[in-house]
C-alpha cells in the first residue's frame, strides 16, 4: 500500500476510481432521476461532507510533521484553506448576502443592485483567501516545478489537485456557454458526464488533499529512518 502511495501516479488513479465509484453509485440508489445523485442535500453532497471531514481529521493527525520542520505558518495556512473549502461548500456565499446568491462570483460585484457593505465584506474575504493561497503558490512554487519532474508524489498531486479543480470549473460552465452560444440545449447524457466530473471532481478535491497529506507524512518518516 505505502508503494503505491507514494507512486507519482496514485492521485489520477484515486480519481478515477472515485468518479467510477460516484457514477457506480448513481446506478444503483437513483435508478430513476439522472441528475439527482449531484442536487444539493443528495448522495454527492453528503459524500463531499464525509471526504472533507476526513481531509480535515488527517491534517490535524499529521500537524507534528509541519511543526518538526518548522512549517507551522504552511499547516495553519492549510487548514486556514480546508476550512474556507468546507464553508464554500457548505454554501458560505448564501450566507454574505440577503440580496443575491452569488457572493463570491464576478457578477455580485458588478450588480449595482447588491447593497456596498455586502461587496465590501465579500471582497475582504475573497482578498484573504487569494493572499493565503498565492503565499503558499509563492513559497513552493520552485518546489512544486522540480518536484513534479522529479517524480515526487507530493507534487503531483498537487497537480492533479489543480486539473482536476479546473476541469471541474469548465464543466460547470460549459452547458450554459453552450447554450448561448448555440442556442440548443445538450443531451441529457452528455449532462450526466459533464455533471459527473463536476461534482464528483469537486468532491475528490478533499481526497486529493488528504492524500497528499498522507503522502508528506510518508516521505518525512522516510527521511528521518536515513
Amino acid at each position: 500500500m505505502k508503494k503505491f502511495l507514494l507512486n507519482p501516479l496514485c492521485a489520477g488513479v484515486i480519481s478515477v476510481l472515485a468518479l467510477v465509484l460516484f457514477k457506480g453509485i448513481d446506478w444503483l440508489f437513483y435508478p430513476k432521476g439522472s441528475l439527482d445523485f449531484y442536487e444539493a442535500n443528495q448522495g454527492l453532497e453528503i459524500v463531499t461532507y464525509v471526504l472533507y471531514g476526513i481531509a480535515g481529521a488527517v491534517l490535524v493527525r499529521y500537524a507534528s510533521d509541519f511543526f518538526k520542520k518548522g512549517q507551522k505558518s504552511t499547516f495553519w495556512g492549510l487548514m486556514f484553506l480546508w476550512l474556507v473549502a468546507l464553508l464554500r461548500e457548505i454554501g458560505i456565499q448564501h450566507w454574505l448576502t440577503k440580496h443575491d446568491t452569488t457572493a463570491i462570483k464576478i457578477r455580485f460585484f458588478t450588480n449595482p443592485n447588491n447593497p456596498i457593505h455586502e461587496k465590501i465584506i465579500s471582497g475582504l474575504l475573497v482578498i484573504l483567501v487569494l493572499s493565503v493561497a498565492f503565499w503558499l503558490l509563492f513559497k513552493y512554487l520552485k518546489k512544486m516545478v522540480v518536484g513534479f519532474f522529479k517524480l515526487d508524489p507530493v507534487y503531483w498531486t498537487i497537480a492533479t489537485f489543480g486539473g482536476l479543480g479546473i476541469i471541474s470549473q469548465v464543466c460547470d460552465r460549459f452547458p450554459s456557454r453552450y447554450y448561448k452560444a448555440t442556442g440548443d440545449r445538450l443531451d441529457l447524457g452528455i449532462l450526466e458526464i459533464l455533471k459527473l466530473l463536476e461534482e464528483g471532481g469537486e468532491a475528490c478535491l478533499p481526497l486529493l488533499f488528504a492524500l497528499g497529506i498522507i503522502q508528506y507524512h510518508l516521505l518525512s518518516r522516510k527521511q528521518n529512518r536515513r
